[in-house]
């Protein structure tokens, strides 16, 4: 069962191979996550779903942010220990027993999220330009405003971007 964060309806991403409607079944992964015990903030849809070019077979690309994820960088693990902890969060974020074709290519924390957003990092831009939002607990409202106000201060809409992102 769902808890009390926003999730999208009437988000059109498309079927599978299997005839499966994809957002519906993307909310069933999203209470994967959530009984894994993952503190989601948002799951975000990205690619050529996001981008409505999708094909049945095409795979779900998805960004996490969530403030528990194993695996993220800290200065004081040794490489063995952070290997460990990147295969602990790839299976954190596996979609089985779904089987959906989820590839979370993008994982972070809130303040990772917000740093790349702030740094002009390309994934972050698609997010905000392109993005679907399956699932969100109130953290893409402040991302918005942010993006909004970098979007007044430095003209992104009118740069090449928002269009050169639309291709990727």
């Amino acid at each position: 069962m769902l808890n009390s964060a926003v999730h999208s309806k009437n988000l059109d991403l498309g079927v599978d191979e299997f005839g499966r409607d994809v957002a519906l079944y993307l909310k069933e992964y999203v209470n994967l996550l959530l009984s894994r015990g993952l503190n989601l903030h948002t799951v975000i849809v990205l690619g050529s779903r996001a981008k409505g070019r999708w094909v049945p077979e095409s795979d779900i690309d998805v960004m996490v942010i969530a403030s528990n994820l194993p695996g993220i960088k800290t200065p004081n693990f040794t490489n063995v220990i952070q290997k460990i902890l990147n295969l602990r969060q790839k299976f954190l974020l596996l979609d089985y027993p779904l089987c959906l074709g989820v590839q979370p290519s993008a994982c972070c924390s809130k303040e990772d999220f917000l740093r790349w957003l702030l740094e002009f990092n390309v994934t972050a831009l698609d997010a905000v330009y392109y993005g679907k939002v399956v699932y969100d607990d109130g953290f893409w409202e402040d991302v918005k405003k942010i993006f909004n106000e970098m979007n007044n201060k430095y003209r992104l809409d009118e740069t090449p971007v928002k269009k050169m992102l639309w291709i990727l």
